[in-house]
């Protein structure tokens, strides 16, 4: 079985991405930035109303407006059709505030903006709901038949009922996490180009280079093969970008139409209705407890909305283990853009509502959180030992033993500070289909070549630091190319998968291009045994002594290069991980404004390739989260059923000043790092918005049972716990 090397130089550090100021000057072309020869731009027209029927649209003014080269609607069947068809337009369901209807391609944005104005749609406006509670309640409208509430996954085991009445200990809440929106710098979208009638070539923001063709052949009647994606950059994606989407197929639909490219890409307010979201998620839980801190029963209650789209459910409960549980579960239909999945799909929902019952429940039975929370680990989880490590070292690094105070005993003034934390799982691991090619060149240069994508997270960079770690070099030695789905098939950035994916296909690739480099340069280093050559520092080296440099050994080649294909090698990559993490907060009690002041994440991740794009990936999780916990979340209209604040100014997210001291440590004992690669994309986002929920609660003294943690929402909890006699 192939291992990863014992000492490595490179595998490990905190290496600088390849394309760090390529990004960083703007000179890196991201899909929205390429304009090929010709270039129209699209824009599409989406629905006013949250529920509506077409009942007529005409599209004929629309293409007589200056520099308008394409109209295509949406028909009755959801295909995008030129817009002399538009009758086929007629009786679409149109099912949420920013529905696709119809598309227009013109010389200028602008002109196809006025075009998109001009075209004239007659709208029978439909009854529509626009919250959980609206769709839930009885004779509400119907979002789908037969009924807007659909059963999700249930879970019993043991005799929860039972276990509840005989528990020492018991606390009951409600808690509730909003829907958010992805809001990817880079909104969705591509530009369309073809070449004849059966050749297209798309450049296109995607976390799915290698297979997007697949779905954006289907409705021309298109082999994959027939069509280039190209990537070589993107703006963010979190799970979003996987198919081309409508807009894409109208891009490339207007674009064979106007024998011209077309460029779609959505404006922000689309991007926030019809680009998708994560869905909302509330529970009333009641656990119960023994005084000695072991949990007997949980038995919840769940329901959440990912507006059209299914898949609202949560994992309960999360990390730790409860004997006797009964969770009953259900997505509830609202009309409002499909979910799609986000940065770690329902964990941070899941560990939001359950940490939040594990903080309550310790408070009740007067123990530390963190004690309660080791109490209740499953003993024969492999990463219950991993959790302790990790609670031990984030608490050392917090101050908790310090500082933390018991929960409403935090100071006298407006101005209180407490602590919390919360831990998350995650899975991470490698998939086997994918290839990585390895040229090594007469001249010295090493080309890597893959069909997978980096979306942020380093996968260029990456891959050079696998290979210049094999041939002795440095990764600005490599030339890493990715981004392009001629190349040999890659893996789609979804799961955290990427690196545990496309890692032990490079390394495959490089050992065996490496190998046929020695057999080949052996004969001239003085007959040397290929078993006998080595590579360091850019030199080659037999028996152990240094006896000519890597270009020169290439040199040797004449003019043939070495190319070998890499495959999936089981063992270099596993799965599962995960983590710890720590907040402080300070609360204005007369406000209700919180301010983070400190997070402390502890990550396990087995083998990290590169420390310092590792350190961004957790970084960037935290501030993810932070998001979650602090400002994110839509806002709607009940009347209209209209997103209220779909834009940059409305929809709350971190500036500079609101970003904490974070601070950022991995587990990596070496039995940590023999397990191979593993993905560390989206774990790190999980747990933060649990864990300063969990510190505002310590600081204030009741629990904010609905996030984020806004001062509407804090001084709601702290007026309601005054009402009550809590506080």
């Amino acid at each position: 079985m192939a291992e990863w090397p014992a000492n490595p130089t490179l595998i490990g550090k905190r290496i600088p991405r390849l394309d760090g100021l390529l990004k960083a000057s703007g000179k890196a072309k991201y899909p929205s930035d390429v304009r090929p020869e010709g270039t129209l731009f699209g824009v599409m027209l989406y629905s006013p109303y949250a529920h509506a029927s077409v009942k007529s649209i005409d599209v004929s003014a629309a293409e007589k407006m200056p520099g308008v080269k394409a109209v295509v609607v949406i028909d009755k069947g959801g295909a995008v059709v030129p817009g002399k068809e538009a009758a086929s337009a007629v009786g679409r369901v149109l099912r949420y505030h920013g529905d696709d209807v119809a598309a227009v391609a013109a010389e200028t944005e602008e002109q196809a903006r006025d075009a998109v104005r001009a075209i004239k749609v007659e709208y029978e406006v439909l009854p529509h709901v626009a919250t959980v509670e609206l769709s839930m309640a009885e004779g509400a409208p119907q979002v789908f038949k037969p009924a807007n509430v659909r059963k999700g996954r249930s879970v019993e085991r043991g005799k929860p009922a039972d276990a509840m009445a005989a528990a020492e200990v018991t606390v009951e809440g409600t808690y509730s996490v909003p829907m958010v929106t992805h809001v990817c710098l880079e909104s969705h979208g591509l530009t369309a180009k073809w070449e004849g009638d059966d050749k297209l070539t798309v450049w296109a923001s995607t976390q799915n280079v290698a297979r997007l063709g697949n779905d954006l052949g289907r409705p021309f009647e298109l082999p994959p093969a027939n069509i280039t994606v190209l990537t070589d950059y993107m703006g963010g994606g979190f799970g979003s970008k996987f198919g081309p989407d409508v807009w894409g197929v109208a891009a490339a639909r207007m674009a064979k139409m106007s024998g011209r490219p077309v460029r779609m890409f959505l404006d922000r307010v689309q991007e926030h209705l019809a680009a998708g979201n994560r869905p909302s998620n509330a529970a009333h839980i009641k656990m119960g407890a023994n005084r000695d801190g072991k949990i007997v029963a949980m038995i919840a209650e769940a329901n959440g909305t990912g507006g059209v789209g299914a898949g609202a459910d949560v994992i309960l409960p999360y990390v730790y283990s409860v004997p006797n549980t009964r969770v009953e579960q259900s997505t509830v239909f609202t009309n409002f853009g499909s979910q799609r999945a986000m940065r770690a799909p329902r964990h941070p929902q899941s560990c939001t509502l359950t940490e939040a019952a594990m903080d309550d429940l310790a408070e009740k039975l007067g123990m530390d959180p963190i004690e309660f929370r080791l109490k209740n680990l499953s003993p024969t989880d492999f990463h219950t030992k991993i959790y302790q490590a990790e609670l031990a070292m984030g608490a050392e690094l917090i101050g908790w033993r310090e500082k933390r105070k018991p929960r409403g005993r935090t100071g006298t003034g407006p101005i209180r500070t407490g602590m919390g934390v919360a831990l998350h799982q995650w899975g991470g691991g490698g998939q086997p289909g994918n290839r990585v090619i390895c040229n090594i060149n007469p001249d010295g240069s090493v080309e890597l070549k893959t069909a997978t994508q980096d979306i942020g997270t380093g996968a260029r960079t990456i891959l050079a630091i696998i290979a210049a770690e094999i041939l002795g070099l440095q990764p600005t030695d490599i030339i890493s190319n990715i981004g392009n789905s001629t190349f040999p098939p890659g893996q789609s950035s979804g799961g955290s998968t990427t690196s545990p994916s496309m890692a032990p296909p490079t390394y495959d690739a490089v050992t065996k291009a490496r190998d046929a480099l020695f057999k080949k340069v052996a004969p001239t280093l003085d007959n040397a045994r290929p078993e006998d050559i080595t590579l360091k520092d850019g030199r080659v080296w037999v028996s152990g002594e240094p006896v000519t440099s890597w270009k020169d050994a290439c040199r040797k080649l004449g003019t043939s290069s070495i190319s070998e294909t890499g495959e999936f090698i089981p063992g270099l990559s596993q799965s599962g991980v995960g983590g710890a993490q720590f907040a402080e907060v300070a609360v204005d009690l007369e406000t209700g404004v919180v301010k983070v002041k400190k997070i402390v994440a502890i990550q396990d991740t087995g083998l990290i390739l590169d420390k310092l794009t590792w350190e961004s990936q957790v970084y960037g999780g935290v501030i993810m989260g932070l998001n979650y916990g602090l400002f994110e979340e839509r806002a709607v209209d009940p009347t209209t059923g209209r997103m209220l604040n779909p834009d940059m100014e409305w929809y709350k997210l971190a500036g500079a000043s609101d970003i904490p001291e974070i601070i950022v440590r991995a587990y990596e004992p070496d039995e940590q790092k023999a397990r191979g690669v593993i993905g560390v994309g989206e774990p790190p986002t999980i747990s933060t918005a649990a864990a300063i929920g969990n510190a505002v609660a310590n600081a204030i003294g009741v629990r904010v049972p609905e996030w984020p943690m806004t001062p509407r929402n804090v001084l709601n909890a702290l007026a309601t716990a005054s009402r009550e006699g809590r506080a």
